[in-house]
Protein backbone atom coordinates (compact mmCIF):
# COMPACT_ATOMS: atom_id res chain seq x y z
CA UNK A 1 0.00 0.00 0.00
CA UNK A 2 2.93 2.20 0.95
CA UNK A 3 4.42 1.77 -2.37
CA UNK A 4 1.11 2.54 -4.38
CA UNK A 5 0.60 5.68 -2.24
CA UNK A 6 4.35 6.96 -2.90
CA UNK A 7 3.56 6.23 -7.28
CA UNK A 8 0.39 8.74 -6.70
CA UNK A 9 1.79 11.24 -5.53
CA UNK A 10 4.32 11.40 -7.81
CA UNK A 11 1.58 10.70 -10.54
CA UNK A 12 -0.42 13.84 -9.80
CA UNK A 13 2.61 16.17 -8.82
CA UNK A 14 4.00 15.93 -11.92
CA UNK A 15 0.44 16.12 -13.38
CA UNK A 16 -0.07 19.14 -11.74
CA UNK A 17 3.61 20.14 -12.62
CA UNK A 18 2.30 20.44 -16.43
CA UNK A 19 -0.16 23.03 -15.62
CA UNK A 20 2.00 25.00 -13.32
CA UNK A 21 4.18 25.05 -16.38
CA UNK A 22 2.02 26.20 -19.01
CA UNK A 23 1.11 29.06 -16.38
CA UNK A 24 5.21 30.26 -15.89
CA UNK A 25 5.14 30.71 -19.76
CA UNK A 26 2.42 33.02 -19.35
CA UNK A 27 5.33 35.32 -18.86
CA UNK A 28 8.28 34.23 -19.61
CA UNK A 29 10.56 32.98 -22.41
CA UNK A 30 9.98 29.13 -23.06
CA UNK A 31 13.81 28.12 -23.71
CA UNK A 32 14.61 30.19 -20.28
CA UNK A 33 12.01 29.15 -18.31
CA UNK A 34 13.06 25.38 -19.01
CA UNK A 35 16.22 25.96 -18.12
CA UNK A 36 15.41 28.26 -14.96
CA UNK A 37 13.07 25.23 -13.93
CA UNK A 38 15.77 22.38 -14.20
CA UNK A 39 17.98 24.04 -12.54
CA UNK A 40 15.72 24.62 -9.52
CA UNK A 41 14.28 20.92 -9.78
CA UNK A 42 18.32 19.72 -9.57
CA UNK A 43 19.01 21.61 -6.99
CA UNK A 44 16.02 21.02 -4.79
CA UNK A 45 16.00 17.08 -5.67
CA UNK A 46 19.49 16.79 -4.74
CA UNK A 47 19.17 18.59 -1.05
CA UNK A 48 16.23 15.95 -0.71
CA UNK A 49 18.32 12.86 -2.08
CA UNK A 50 21.18 13.97 0.86
CA UNK A 51 18.65 14.20 3.37
CA UNK A 52 17.50 10.07 2.30
CA UNK A 53 21.24 8.42 0.99
CA UNK A 54 24.72 9.59 2.21
CA UNK A 55 27.08 11.56 -0.34
CA UNK A 56 29.05 8.28 -1.14
CA UNK A 57 26.19 6.66 -3.09
CA UNK A 58 26.55 9.85 -5.21
CA UNK A 59 30.55 8.75 -6.51
CA UNK A 60 30.01 6.58 -9.61
CA UNK A 61 32.38 3.18 -9.15
CA UNK A 62 33.00 2.87 -13.19
CA UNK A 63 33.40 4.63 -16.29
CA UNK A 64 30.52 3.15 -17.98
CA UNK A 65 28.29 4.69 -15.02
CA UNK A 66 29.39 8.04 -15.84
CA UNK A 67 29.13 8.08 -19.60
CA UNK A 68 25.20 6.87 -18.63
CA UNK A 69 24.44 9.14 -16.57
CA UNK A 70 25.68 11.63 -19.29
CA UNK A 71 23.78 10.38 -21.37
CA UNK A 72 20.57 9.91 -19.14
CA UNK A 73 21.33 13.55 -18.38
CA UNK A 74 21.28 14.74 -21.99
CA UNK A 75 18.46 13.21 -23.64
CA UNK A 76 16.28 12.13 -20.79
CA UNK A 77 16.74 15.54 -19.37
CA UNK A 78 18.64 18.62 -21.26
CA UNK A 79 17.01 17.90 -25.03
CA UNK A 80 13.50 15.83 -23.80
CA UNK A 81 12.41 18.39 -21.64
CA UNK A 82 13.04 21.23 -24.05
CA UNK A 83 10.97 19.59 -25.96
CA UNK A 84 8.31 18.27 -23.99
CA UNK A 85 8.01 22.29 -22.45
CA UNK A 86 7.39 23.38 -26.39
CA UNK A 87 4.59 21.06 -26.76
CA UNK A 88 2.82 21.92 -23.39
CA UNK A 89 3.44 25.23 -24.11
CA UNK A 90 2.02 25.00 -27.92
CA UNK A 91 -1.07 22.44 -27.38
CA UNK A 92 -1.27 22.31 -23.51
CA UNK A 93 -0.90 19.50 -20.99
CA UNK A 94 -4.24 17.81 -22.31
CA UNK A 95 -2.49 17.22 -25.64
CA UNK A 96 0.95 17.10 -24.64
CA UNK A 97 1.30 14.65 -21.70
CA UNK A 98 -0.64 11.52 -23.53
CA UNK A 99 1.65 11.94 -26.58
CA UNK A 100 4.50 12.32 -24.77
CA UNK A 101 3.93 9.65 -22.21
CA UNK A 102 3.35 7.42 -24.86
CA UNK A 103 7.34 6.36 -24.47
CA UNK A 104 6.93 2.90 -22.98
CA UNK A 105 5.75 1.95 -26.54
CA UNK A 106 8.99 3.26 -27.92
CA UNK A 107 10.93 1.34 -25.16
CA UNK A 108 9.35 -1.54 -26.15
CA UNK A 109 9.17 -1.54 -29.80
CA UNK A 110 13.10 -0.47 -29.52
CA UNK A 111 14.22 -3.03 -27.28
CA UNK A 112 12.73 -5.59 -30.18
CA UNK A 113 14.71 -3.72 -32.52
CA UNK A 114 18.07 -3.48 -31.37
CA UNK A 115 18.26 -6.41 -28.49
CA UNK A 116 15.87 -8.66 -30.07
CA UNK A 117 13.52 -9.02 -27.79
CA UNK A 118 9.68 -10.21 -28.36
CA UNK A 119 7.08 -8.57 -30.05
CA UNK A 120 4.23 -9.83 -28.15
CA UNK A 121 0.25 -9.52 -28.60
CA UNK A 122 0.10 -6.86 -25.61
CA UNK A 123 3.18 -4.81 -27.97
CA UNK A 124 0.42 -4.73 -30.93
CA UNK A 125 -2.46 -4.62 -29.06
CA UNK A 126 -0.65 -1.77 -26.69
CA UNK A 127 0.04 0.41 -30.19
CA UNK A 128 -3.01 -0.01 -31.67
CA UNK A 129 -4.73 1.34 -28.69
CA UNK A 130 -2.01 3.88 -28.80
CA UNK A 131 -2.74 4.96 -32.38
CA UNK A 132 -5.94 5.30 -31.48
CA UNK A 133 -6.12 7.18 -28.89
CA UNK A 134 -3.53 9.73 -30.76
CA UNK A 135 -5.43 10.05 -33.46
CA UNK A 136 -8.68 11.13 -31.43
CA UNK A 137 -6.33 13.48 -29.70
CA UNK A 138 -4.83 15.01 -32.87
CA UNK A 139 -8.49 15.03 -34.49
CA UNK A 140 -9.98 16.87 -30.94
CA UNK A 141 -10.65 20.50 -30.85
CA UNK A 142 -7.54 22.52 -30.28
CA UNK A 143 -6.76 24.12 -27.21
CA UNK A 144 -7.85 28.06 -27.48
CA UNK A 145 -4.63 30.17 -28.06
CA UNK A 146 -3.50 32.21 -25.48
CA UNK A 147 -2.70 36.43 -25.59
CA UNK A 148 0.58 36.11 -28.21
CA UNK A 149 0.54 32.48 -29.44
CA UNK A 150 -0.24 32.22 -32.92
CA UNK A 151 -3.94 30.33 -34.43
CA UNK A 152 -2.35 29.05 -37.80
CA UNK A 153 -2.23 24.89 -37.89
CA UNK A 154 1.71 25.38 -37.88
CA UNK A 155 1.75 26.32 -34.64
CA UNK A 156 0.28 23.05 -33.49
CA UNK A 157 1.86 20.62 -35.68
CA UNK A 158 5.39 22.07 -34.13
CA UNK A 159 3.62 21.40 -31.08
CA UNK A 160 3.35 17.85 -32.20
CA UNK A 161 6.42 16.78 -33.60
CA UNK A 162 8.11 18.41 -30.04
CA UNK A 163 5.54 16.01 -27.57
CA UNK A 164 6.51 12.66 -30.41
CA UNK A 165 9.90 13.74 -30.54
CA UNK A 166 9.55 13.90 -26.43
CA UNK A 167 8.36 10.29 -26.43
CA UNK A 168 11.04 9.39 -28.40
CA UNK A 169 13.82 10.36 -26.21
CA UNK A 170 12.56 9.42 -23.10
CA UNK A 171 11.73 5.94 -24.52
CA UNK A 172 15.55 5.26 -26.14
CA UNK A 173 17.10 7.47 -22.68
CA UNK A 174 15.30 5.17 -20.32
CA UNK A 175 17.64 2.54 -20.73
CA UNK A 176 20.07 4.57 -19.88
CA UNK A 177 18.88 5.62 -16.58
CA UNK A 178 18.73 1.79 -16.16
CA UNK A 179 22.33 1.06 -16.79
CA UNK A 180 23.29 4.08 -14.42
CA UNK A 181 21.20 3.03 -11.46
CA UNK A 182 23.20 -0.39 -11.54
CA UNK A 183 26.26 1.59 -10.53
CA UNK A 184 25.11 4.09 -8.58
CA UNK A 185 21.63 4.79 -6.18
CA UNK A 186 18.70 6.13 -8.53
CA UNK A 187 18.30 9.06 -6.50
CA UNK A 188 22.07 9.61 -7.21
CA UNK A 189 21.48 8.73 -10.47
CA UNK A 190 18.33 11.59 -10.85
CA UNK A 191 20.22 14.23 -9.05
CA UNK A 192 22.85 13.80 -11.12
CA UNK A 193 21.26 13.63 -14.38
CA UNK A 194 19.59 16.89 -13.70
CA UNK A 195 22.53 18.87 -13.37
CA UNK A 196 24.00 17.73 -16.52
CA UNK A 197 20.48 18.36 -17.94
CA UNK A 198 20.52 21.63 -16.31
CA UNK A 199 23.71 22.32 -18.33
CA UNK A 200 22.42 21.55 -21.78
CA UNK A 201 19.17 23.29 -20.92
CA UNK A 202 20.70 26.65 -20.44
CA UNK A 203 22.99 25.84 -23.35
CA UNK A 204 19.90 25.45 -25.91
CA UNK A 205 18.43 28.41 -24.33
CA UNK A 206 21.71 30.53 -24.68
CA UNK A 207 20.95 29.23 -28.44
CA UNK A 208 17.78 29.40 -29.34
CA UNK A 209 16.65 32.55 -27.06
CA UNK A 210 19.14 34.84 -26.21
CA UNK A 211 17.25 37.30 -25.37
CA UNK A 212 14.51 36.04 -23.88
CA UNK A 213 13.50 36.42 -20.41
CA UNK A 214 11.88 35.35 -16.80
CA UNK A 215 9.60 38.01 -15.27
CA UNK A 216 8.79 38.29 -12.11
CA UNK A 217 5.41 36.83 -12.27
CA UNK A 218 7.03 33.87 -13.59
CA UNK A 219 9.11 33.15 -10.99
CA UNK A 220 6.71 31.90 -8.61
CA UNK A 221 5.43 29.57 -10.72
CA UNK A 222 8.15 28.02 -11.55
CA UNK A 223 9.62 27.80 -7.60
CA UNK A 224 5.99 25.84 -7.52
CA UNK A 225 6.99 23.62 -10.20
CA UNK A 226 10.20 23.11 -9.14
CA UNK A 227 8.76 21.67 -5.83
CA UNK A 228 6.03 19.45 -7.23
CA UNK A 229 8.86 17.90 -9.08
CA UNK A 230 11.10 17.31 -6.24
CA UNK A 231 7.81 15.71 -4.30
CA UNK A 232 7.14 13.85 -7.33
CA UNK A 233 11.26 12.19 -7.63
CA UNK A 234 11.28 10.80 -4.47
CA UNK A 235 7.96 9.23 -4.32
CA UNK A 236 8.74 7.61 -7.69
CA UNK A 237 12.10 6.35 -6.85
CA UNK A 238 10.83 5.22 -3.05
CA UNK A 239 7.69 3.84 -4.61
CA UNK A 240 10.09 0.63 -6.37
CA UNK A 241 11.33 -0.12 -2.72
CA UNK A 242 7.97 -0.85 -1.09
CA UNK A 243 5.88 -2.73 -4.43
CA UNK A 244 6.51 -4.21 -7.60
CA UNK A 245 8.15 -2.01 -10.34
CA UNK A 246 4.97 -2.72 -12.71
CA UNK A 247 2.49 -1.26 -10.28
CA UNK A 248 4.38 1.69 -10.12
CA UNK A 249 4.95 1.85 -13.74
CA UNK A 250 1.17 1.26 -14.35
CA UNK A 251 0.18 3.75 -11.96
CA UNK A 252 2.29 6.85 -13.28
CA UNK A 253 1.63 6.17 -17.13
CA UNK A 254 -2.06 7.04 -16.23
CA UNK A 255 -1.30 11.26 -15.70
CA UNK A 256 -2.15 11.60 -19.44
CA UNK A 257 -5.80 10.54 -17.64
CA UNK A 258 -5.06 12.76 -14.54
CA UNK A 259 -4.72 15.94 -17.05
CA UNK A 260 -8.08 15.45 -18.03
CA UNK A 261 -10.18 16.74 -14.99
CA UNK A 262 -6.66 18.75 -13.17
CA UNK A 263 -7.36 20.79 -16.99
CA UNK A 264 -11.26 20.91 -16.96
CA UNK A 265 -10.55 22.67 -13.24
CA UNK A 266 -7.94 25.29 -13.52
CA UNK A 267 -7.80 25.77 -17.09
CA UNK A 268 -10.92 24.64 -18.53
CA UNK A 269 -11.20 27.43 -20.78
CA UNK A 270 -8.00 27.28 -22.18
CA UNK A 271 -7.76 23.51 -22.61
CA UNK A 272 -11.34 23.17 -24.38
CA UNK A 273 -11.78 19.66 -22.76
CA UNK A 274 -13.59 17.77 -25.15
CA UNK A 275 -15.36 14.12 -24.96
CA UNK A 276 -12.95 13.15 -27.94
CA UNK A 277 -9.81 14.27 -26.19
CA UNK A 278 -10.69 12.54 -22.65
CA UNK A 279 -11.36 9.14 -24.46
CA UNK A 280 -8.03 9.92 -26.48
CA UNK A 281 -6.17 10.05 -23.52
CA UNK A 282 -8.29 7.24 -21.98
CA UNK A 283 -7.09 4.98 -25.06
CA UNK A 284 -3.26 6.34 -24.94
CA UNK A 285 -3.11 5.31 -21.01
CA UNK A 286 -4.73 1.63 -21.80
CA UNK A 287 -2.39 1.24 -24.58
CA UNK A 288 0.60 2.18 -22.52
CA UNK A 289 -0.34 -0.31 -19.02
CA UNK A 290 -1.16 -2.45 -21.50
CA UNK A 291 2.56 -2.61 -22.46
CA UNK A 292 3.91 -2.37 -19.41
CA UNK A 293 2.24 -5.42 -17.75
Amino acid sequence: MTGVLFAAIAALSWTVFNFTLKTAFRDASVFKATAVATGLNALFVTVVSLLIIPPAEFVPKNADTILYLGLAGVFHVGLARAFFYTAIHRLGPCRATPFAMSYPIVTALTAAWFLGEPVTAAIIGGLVLLLGGIALIVQADPARPETGQSAAPSWRIVGWACAATTALLWGIAATFFKKAALGVHPLAVTSIALWVGFVVSFLISRWMDPEGRVSGNAWRWLLLSAALQTIAVPCYVLAFTHTLAVRVSAIVSIQPFLAIPIGWLIMREAENITSRLAVGAALVVGGTILVIL
